[in-house]
């Protein structure tokens, strides 16, 4: 984030100056509040409908369908084949592998637990990133990565560390694992290849690949069934979790993704499972952990010392 600047920057008032320089701080900020409120949905609905690739097929199939028209607005330019197949690959990496993974290892560990292990999103992109030349490390990084990591655990409380019921050794945690991996590949590639391309169309090629990656798991699960048997409280969770919680919410994160590092932008992530903990409270009654702000601070205090600057 920026200091206030003086006078006029750029031919431009310091008031704009200072708007544009905060919008992808408030896109990422946005999309990462509607990720961790879309955990709530996501509980409701499983809670009935044991079946989690039909939902991540409606989610993001919805979503790229919610997306097309804009991607009309423009005329269509495809990205180069090197470029094209590397956006299909990460997407379906992101959008049907992580969501497959994901939903797997939650049958055997907490919820809580999983979110603990989510807040390891920003320090793999970090590591991948650096590795691969696409960003550096450096210990103020490392810091507010860590310190991500300490606010997830303190606002979950004691809550990640119990038992899970029938929980399968090892197994949840590994899968949770490799999901989070997954996750911070794309953060880290994702950045340099939205260089000067249209978000938009990035964004819907990548939740369409993802969208097909799931689609023979959902049709495994009895797709057509499924779905007849929702109610209209489970549809009106599907059309938030496709449209602000998908669409948008990865819209705004890819934009900012875009604007910054691959670690400026995913030192956010960890904000959502703190926002699912707070809203899993006020709409489910969940408990909440009584280190819960103590918790948020410390999360909050990972993007602004990675973003500050003089």
């Amino acid at each position: 984030m920026s200091a206030p600047l003086d006078g006029e920057a750029g031919g431009q008032p310091a008031a704009v100056s200072r708007l544009r320089l905060l919008l992808p701080h408030l896109s990422l900020l946005l999309s990462v509040a509607l990720l961790g409120f879309s955990f709530v949905g996501i509980r409701t609905i499983m809670s009935g409908h044991d079946a989690p690739a039909s939902l991540g097929f409606l989610r993001y199939g919805l979503a790229t369908l919610f997306l097309l028209p804009f991607v009309a607005l423009r005329p269509v330019r495809l990205p180069p084949p090197g470029v094209l197949l590397t956006v299909l690959l990460l997407g379906a990496i992101q959008f049907g592998v992580f969501h497959l993974l994901v939903n797997t290892a939650l049958q055997d560990i907490p919820a809580s637990r999983g979110a603990v292990i989510f807040s390891l999103i920003p320090i793999l992109t970090m590591l991948i990133a650096t590795l691969s030349g696409r960003d550096t490390l450096n210990g103020i990084r490392l810091l507010a990565a860590l310190l991500s990591v300490l606010g997830v655990s303190l606002a979950i409380g004691e809550k990640a560390f119990a038992d899970a019921a029938g929980g399968g050794g090892w197994r949840g945690e590994l899968l949770f694992f490799i999901a989070v991996f997954c996750g911070a590949t794309y953060n880290a590639f994702s950045s340099r290849l939205m260089q000067n391309r249209s978000v938009v169309l990035l964004t819907v090629i990548g939740m369409g690949a993802g969208t097909l990656t799931i689609f023979p798991f959902a049709y495994a699960e009895g797709l057509p069934a499924v779905t007849a048997g929702y109610s209209l409280e489970n549809w009106l969770w599907i059309l938030f979790l496709a449209i602000p919680a998908a669409a948008v919410s990865l819209l705004l994160f890819n934009w900012g993704l875009q604007q910054l590092s691959p670690s400026k932008a995913a030192i956010y992530v960890p904000i959502a499972p703190i926002i699912a903990a707070a809203s899993g409270a006020l709409i489910l009654g969940e408990h909440l952990s009584s280190l819960f702000l103590i918790g948020l601070a410390c999360a909050v205090l990972g993007p602004l010392l990675v973003n500050w600057r003089r």
